[in-house]
């Protein structure tokens, strides 16, 4: 019983931490348009390494309990592939090579899909499999 309390406890963290990300991802742009009225006082390089350091330890932890519980991997090489991608975006703005916010786009696009592959694998996943 308490083993199946904890995985019900664990289950609605990681539905939060999913609602959280995708409501996250679709407010982005409208804070973004929002930025040139607050100046560059958000300009600073350390709070943009944290939010992506926060966003891929937070998505690795969502991955990695949904990935326990189904054991399919397409979920997982799709948000390394999205991570990879926000890399090389930090990369490329850091150097100063036009066009790096495309792979920014391209990436979360991916980390969004394992987001959604991940979770359908979930549901899929008959519950004596997935309480193991």
């Amino acid at each position: 019983m308490l083993s199946s309390l904890s995985t019900s406890k664990s289950n609605v963290l990681l539905c939060l931490g999913s609602i959280a990300c995708i409501v996250h991802c679709f407010a982005t742009p409208f804070i973004v348009m929002m930025l040139p009225f607050l100046g560059s006082s958000l300009e600073n390089h350390f709070i943009e390494l944290g939010l992506f350091v926060t966003s891929i330890l937070s998505g690795t932890f969502i991955m990695y309990k949904g990935y326990a519980a189904h054991h399919k991997s397409p979920s997982i090489l799709l948000f390394g592939a999205g991570i990879a991608l926000w890399l090389l975006h930090l990369y490329l703005e850091h150097e100063g090579i036009p066009g790096a916010k495309r792979y920014f786009s391209i990436g979360t696009a991916f980390v969004l899909g394992s987001y959604f592959i991940n979770y359908r694998y979930i549901k899929r996943c008959p519950s004596e499999c997935c309480n193991r």
